[in-house]
């Protein structure tokens, strides 16, 4: 193992550990700063009721911007304070990555890829007994989450801009600064492998949503982002992807009423379609950035 794998390993555990502790801070923040800006605190428990009110959705999307500018936002930041500026790659990035082309492929390649996403959401629920342990731990929390989502993305006339800025927005700047943009390079030189380097960081960036019926998906959306960024050298397609991904759950709650309902049918054709159609786009994405090397 060379040296540079040794501080590989060891930043890519300290920013884990600055993620974590961004978390919890941006949590006693939001919460602190709900109280004092909405004369109390929305709270939430598994199993409990959803609020229905104004207020509370407001607040929803408030802790929304502390848990993503002060958590990931703040774990960037002190990773660059850290490591003297050189923690944070690829924004802007390779002018390549930012090519009109590349983005619109990058933009239709997570589209393509919900069949394939939704099947792999069917195939994560048959992983979890029906009425084991992992059922009774995992369901409650999963409901909650979902519902404050699909709370949080409810909405109609100008609050579908704040939807897509908060839901949408946020996400693709401050999640992609912290997994592709710190995180995956970190693990890249830690295992010698990009392979690993993008598996690893899709799986943790899964694993930190708390969202495990909905693990195998986001391991799959996560694996897209983190080839993207390294491939075009820049986080900017990711961004893009990222946002259409979840701009596009958005859309499908106002078109069907649900986050989760699917807009096609899934049959075996429409998954093997979409996928056919994603690693169509992905090769796009390849053959663009070959032809504009800088």
């Amino acid at each position: 193992m060379t040296a540079d794998h040794i501080q590989g390993i060891s930043r890519s555990l300290i920013f884990l550990g600055l993620l974590l502790v961004g978390t919890v801070v941006a949590s006693v923040v939001a919460t602190f700063l709900s109280g004092v800006l909405f004369a109390g605190v929305v709270a939430m428990v598994p199993g409990g009721e959803m609020p229905t009110d104004n207020a509370s959705w407001w607040q929803l999307h408030f802790q929304n911007l502390c848990s993503q500018a002060l958590g990931f936002g703040g774990a960037v930041w002190l990773a660059i304070r850290l490591w003297d500026g050189t923690a944070l790659q690829g924004l802007p990035g390779r002018p390549a990555g930012r090519n009109v082309s590349v983005l619109l492929l990058a933009i239709l390649a997570t589209v393509a890829s919900g069949p394939l996403l939704m099947a792999s959401y069917e195939l994560n629920g048959l992983l979890i007994p029906e009425g084991g342990l992992m059922e009774r731990l995992f369901k409650p929390l999963e409901e909650m989450i979902e519902a404050m989502t699909a709370f949080l993305a409810s909405g109609e006339g100008m609050k579908r801009v704040v939807i897509l800025l908060s839901v949408a927005g946020l996400p693709a700047i401050f999640e992609e600064l912290s997994f592709r943009g710190v995180l995956q390079p970190l693990l890249i030189r830690a295992t010698g492998s990009a392979f690993w380097g993008i598996a690893l960081t899709a799986i943790v960036f899964s694993a930190i949503h708390f969202q495990f019926y909905g693990f195998l998906p986001r391991v799959l959306l996560g694996a897209l982002f983190g080839w993207l960024a390294y491939r075009s050298g820049s986080l900017i397609p990711g961004m893009a992807a990222h946002f259409a991904n979840n701009a596009l759950a958005a859309v499908t709650l106002w078109v069907t009423g649900s986050m989760t309902d699917d807009i096609l049918d899934l049959t075996p054709l429409v998954v093997i379609g979409g996928t056919a159609a994603m690693a169509a786009c992905v090769y796009g994405v390849d053959r663009v950035i070959r032809q504009r090397p800088v």
